[in-house]
């Protein structure tokens, strides 16, 4: 084996077990609790290709069915086989860039820097966006590797990519840009294209059917607030220099922000990393000449689009802040890191000097641990562990009382942000842990998961309406042998806590219908209270029972939401 080959092997191997043990050190959080959530009901075409904030995406969906049907919330079966597909990608990454350019010094800092980059291995830490990202790097690759020999698997191969994220439609174009990066005439855009002309047009066929799809089912996000010129400028300013050139020159080297984003990082290394970013370009033209145009201009073309899309769906909706998200970068990491290959190694091998080898090793060694030193700083943020002390809290009380009623209600907005409205509920969180809670059943206990996922029990209610006074003394409203309406004071409307005093001298069934919600109830002999949970716009309360029960007597009633 090669010194090159073991340079490579061990680089991949470093970034491999880093990112892997991080990952499967930390948990889900975010989207990943309403995808296992959604993933609970039936395999259909209707989950399959649901829309997912402007996300069309079946290949997600069908692998969060099969690992929550196979362990529900079970993070090492649901973040294990991606990290299996990470290896993969860093294998392919290797052979393409050996097969384009040689087994040589410096493939292997492209590699590192592919490799180590925490554009890419810090997102991938959050489950939802692994499962968009890694399938698309490996159908990259696999289309790529694909491309000189069978250039009709690469068709596929992007197909698959677009079951998983919508960028993967971007991957045409790197094939076309390779092959005209790679083409052996003077003409290398026209020899590129008649040389694979009919792999173009299933290219275009596999990219109209998925649009069709797209603009079918999907609704594409849009800026919620007005974007002038001074925030796009900004958003590309930061994107570049405080994101995308530090993450891959070895950076950022700084602390982790809000959510999937990173701090802005030191001005010494924004500086550092664009006078490197600016050397390397010239020195490419040194040693190549015209030759390292071509490379750098299709990797603006391709960085100009990543950046309007981002632009046009979530810089209104966001912010500039949006360019601290590696999220919306990573893709660009593979890339940058072709195009710089094809800029600066020479089309054919020269032997490495001593001097060289000393240099480059120092540089991969750099690139190496800078990044993964970056990617260890900022790994926290995305470790969910918030969210996993939530859910262990959450699951060692119910483990205790079985039979606990939960309301189900708002959590932290560092388990799921308030964003996701009714999906940021306690349901989503805990509702598929193996205690199997039960969520908003008529009870007379209801309790509330607090912030630190510990129930607590439902005592006082406010934004209350209350029943006007029952017609007899000392019972209120009399439940005899036809069902009673027990009006309340003022119309109330969403979602709430209908809470029902009463006392009876018998015990058995009955039902309370509120606005849309009509459930069957137990009645206990004694006095008691009973929670349901009504849904609808309503101004009564209907109350019925069997008619071989005693009568019941409801004393009163108050509609309202936990204090």
């Amino acid at each position: 084996m090669s010194v090159e080959r073991v340079a490579a092997l061990v680089v991949g191997l470093v970034a491999f077990v880093v990112h892997a043990w991080l990952a499967l050190g930390g948990y889900f959080g975010q989207d990943d609790f309403v995808l296992t959530y959604r993933a609970a009901g039936p395999l259909d075409l209707e989950y399959l290709f649901q829309d997912y904030s402007g996300h069309l995406q079946p290949g997600v969906f069908l692998y969060a069915w099969v690992v929550t049907a196979v362990a529900p919330l079970s993070f090492p079966v649901a973040m294990g086989p991606l990290l299996v597909v990470h290896g993969l990608v860093l294998w392919l990454c290797w052979r393409t860039l050996v097969r384009l350019f040689g087994h040589r010094w410096g493939v292997v800092v492209a590699f590192a820097v592919f490799a180590c980059s925490p554009l890419v291995l810090f997102p991938t830490l959050w489950w939802a966006y692994a499962l968009q990202l890694l399938p698309v790097l490996l159908a990259l690759f696999g289309a790529l590797l694909a491309q000189p020999r069978n250039p009709w698997l690469a068709v596929p191969w992007v197909a698959f990519g677009l079951l998983f994220y919508e960028k993967a439609a971007l991957i045409p174009a790197v094939l076309l840009a390779v092959a005209i990066l790679t083409a052996p005439s003077d003409t290398p855009i026209l020899w590129a294209l008649r040389r694979y002309r009919w792999v173009w047009l299933g290219h275009l066929a596999v990219l109209a059917a998925f649009a069709v799809l797209y603009v079918s089912l999907a609704d594409a996000p849009a800026n919620e607030n007005p974007v002038g010129s001074r925030d796009v400028l900004t958003f590309v300013y930061r994107s570049v220099v405080d994101t995308l050139l530090p993450g891959l020159l070895g950076g950022p080297l700084t602390e982790p922000g809000g959510g999937a984003t990173w701090v802005t990082p030191p001005a010494a290394v924004r500086v550092g990393t664009g006078v490197a970013a600016v050397a390397l370009v010239v020195l490419s033209f040194l040693r190549s000449g015209r030759r390292a145009l071509l490379p750098w201009l299709f990797l603006a073309g391709y960085l100009a689009a990543d950046l309007t899309i981002v632009a046009v769906t979530r810089l209104g909706v966001v912010g500039p802040v949006v360019a601290s998200d590696p999220r919306y970068l990573a893709d660009v990491v593979p890339v940058a890191v072709l195009c710089a290959a094809f800029a600066f190694l020479a089309p054919r091998r020269e032997p490495a000097g001593t001097r060289t080898r000393v240099a480059v090793g120092a540089l991969t060694v750099l690139v190496v641990a800078g990044g993964v030193a970056s990617f260890v700083r900022v790994a926290p943020a995305l470790q969910f562990q918030d969210a996993r002390e939530y859910v262990a809290t959450a699951r060692s009380a119910l483990a205790g009382r079985p039979d606990l009623v939960l309301y189900d209600t708002a959590v932290p907005n560092q388990v799921i942000i308030d964003w996701f409205v009714n999906d940021a509920f306690t349901s989503r969180v805990v509702g598929l842990v193996p205690e199997r809670p039960r969520f908003d059943r008529p009870t007379e206990d209801l309790h509330q998961l607090d912030g630190t996922g510990t129930p607590r029990p439902i005592i006082d209610l406010v934004d209350t309406t209350v029943a006007l006074p029952g017609p007899r003394p000392d019972c209120g409203y009399l439940i005899g042998t036809d069902t009673v309406r027990i009006p309340l004071e003022d119309t109330v409307t969403g979602r709430r806590i209908v809470r029902i005093g009463y006392y009876t001298g018998d015990s058995g069934d009955g039902t309370v219908r509120v606005g849309d919600t009509a459930v069957p109830v137990r009645f206990a002999e004694g006095l008691h209270v009973l929670h349901v949970v009504a849904t609808g716009t309503y101004t009564h309360v209907e109350v019925s029972r069997p008619l071989r029960l005693r009568p019941i007597c409801v004393t009163d009633v108050t509609v309202g939401v936990p204090g």
